[in-house]
């Protein structure tokens, strides 16, 4: 017994799957796009506070900001 799998199997199952995966996404509404936007707006956040001590750090050794 052979098993052979041809460019079309592959592009049929993909299609499948990525089908699948949408009708999920679908029941999920918003709720993904909004984890999205508090990781990024925290990140942005946390990038911020950093960059305000690297450079409160930077002008008490007088060094390149």
């Amino acid at each position: 017994m052979k098993l052979l799998i041809t460019w079309t199997d592959v592009f049929n199952a993909t299609g499948d799957f990525f089908q699948w995966i949408f009708k999920g996404m679908t029941v999920l509404g918003h709720g993904p796009n909004v984890i999205f936007w508090i990781l990024i707006i925290g990140g942005i956040f946390y990038w911020t506070m950093r960059l305000s001590r690297y450079k409160k750090e930077a002008s008490r050794n007088s060094t390149l900001e």
